[in-house]
């Protein structure tokens, strides 16, 4: 049997440095895998108004249910996923994520090859 050479994740996915509510930037985290070993929040605190959104992401155990960023999710999936034990400004997205997930969002047009669009 190989030894398990995964490196222990201590800490958060994300930190996003969003300082102003009138901002429009943000992480998003669309259609991944969530997974290692140990514990990890999705997010911690970076600025007051840090927007990060997991979209269509496995969330596997690894994944803390506190989280401690001003996190939504929408559509996810695995044991890690389930928010009951968040933080009380996480929340849950339902069709009013739409504006996020596309390309439009992060600018891709300008930077992305055409067939992301």
């Amino acid at each position: 049997m190989k030894p398990d050479r995964r490196t222990e994740i201590l800490g958060s996915i994300t930190a996003q440095d969003r300082k102003a509510d009138d901002n429009g930037s943000g992480f998003v985290f669309l259609k991944g895998k969530v997974y290692g070993v140990g514990e990890v929040y999705l997010g911690r605190v970076s600025a007051p108004n840090s927007r990060v959104i997991f979209a269509d992401t496995y969330l596997s155990k690894t994944v803390n249910p506190a989280g401690k960023v001003m996190l939504a999710e929408f559509n996810c999936t695995g044991p890690g996923s389930d928010a009951a034990k968040r933080v009380l400004w996480s929340r849950r997205f339902t069709m009013n994520a739409v504006q996020y997930l596309t390309v439009d969002f992060i600018n891709g047009k300008e930077w992305l090859p055409a067939f992301y669009y």
